[in-house]
Parts: structure tokens; C-alpha cells; sequence
């Protein structure tokens, strides 16, 4: 377990930077124009009028450690069916999520003008954005907490000492004493 975790780690150390660097090298400038041919025509029925892309394309980021994280999950090669459903199912629903936060600050901003009511309304959905990379992650692979920090494993401590009326440190059992 420790030996896959340190692998694990260092792994999401490696593409983590790597991802990092080719992210704002290029891709983030290239990623708003991967997302206009479905952000377009949404933000149009939709009424969007400017796509207010400085706030948001920070948050965007977020592709980053969530394609770090599942090319860093142990077994991708012998699971790949996984890994490509998890890799692209993730990316397209980070994109969605995307477009619906552009569409979210636009609306926001229209109807506060970037008050503190806009703020107020807008930073609950850039802390959704940013923490869904593991959400998802954890979802497209469940048992990995299981598998990389023994979270959740069958035979943990409290199975191994049985069930708690067994346990002689049970309360419950201490005050059950015979009565004289």
C-alpha cells in the first residue's frame, strides 16, 4: 500500500507540473476556443451577450489536476476502458460546468454589476468548479481510497476487535456488573 502510494504521489507530482506548464504555455488561451463551438450557440439561446471570459479562465484550470489525478490512478494500462471513460467523461463534464459558470457570471453580473451581491451569488459556483476535479475523480473511481490509503478496508480495527457488545472496553458491558 505505502509503495503504491508514493508512486501514486509522485506521479501526480510529475504531470501535475508538466500539465501546469503546458497549461499556461498554450492551452489556456487554446481552451476557450475548443469550448465556442458548443459555448456559442448555448450562451445565444440563452441570452448571454459577452462571454466575460478574465473571470473565468482562471477557474478553467481546474482540467489540470483532474487529468493529473487520472493519469496518476494505479492501473490504467490494464483498465484502460476506465481510464478513457473516466478521462473523457470527466473533461467533457468539467467542460459543461465551464460553459454553465461563464453563463452564471454573466447573468450575475447583469443583474449586480459586480457588487457584493454578485460576489455573494457567483463564489459558491467558482468553489464547486474548483474542488469538482475530485469529485469526479472519486467518483470514476470509487475504491480508490480503499486501494491507495486504505480508507474503507474490509478487516480494519474495529472489525478485527468484533462487534462492539464483544469490545470489554463497551461501556455498556463495564456497568452490567453483578448486583450483590
Amino acid at each position: 500500500m505505502k509503495k503504491n502510494l508514493l508512486i501514486f504521489l509522485l506521479k501526480l507530482v510529475f504531470f501535475s507540473t508538466l500539465l501546469g506548464y503546458l497549461w499556461f504555455w498554450q492551452l489556456q488561451a487554446l481552451y476557450p476556443h475548443l469550448l465556442a463551438p458548443a459555448a456559442m450557440p448555448f450562451f445565444k439561446w440563452v441570452g448571454v451577450k459577452k462571454w466575460l471570459l478574465s473571470w473565468v479562465l482562471d477557474h478553467f484550470t481546474n482540467v489540470v489536476p483532474y487529468v493529473a489525478l487520472v493519469l496518476s490512478t494505479p492501473g490504467i494500462i490494464k483498465g484502460w476502458k476506465k481510464f478513457l471513460a473516466a478521462l473523457f467523461g470527466g473533461l467533457i463534464i468539467l467542460a459543461a460546468v465551464h460553459i454553465f459558470l461563464s453563463w452564471m457570471v454573466f447573468y450575475f453580473s447583469e443583474q449586480y454589476h459586480f457588487s457584493k451581491a454578485f460576489f455573494r451569488r457567483t463564489f459558491p459556483l467558482f468553489l464547486f468548479n474548483d474542488a469538482l476535479p475530485l469529485v469526479l475523480w472519486l467518483l470514476f473511481y470509487p475504491k480508490i481510497l480503499t486501494e491507495l490509503f486504505g480508507f474503507f478496508r474490509k478487516g480494519s480495527r474495529a472489525e478485527k476487535n468484533g462487534p462492539p457488545h464483544m469490545n470489554s472496553n463497551n461501556r455498556e458491558d463495564a456497568d452490567q456488573g453483578t448486583l450483590i
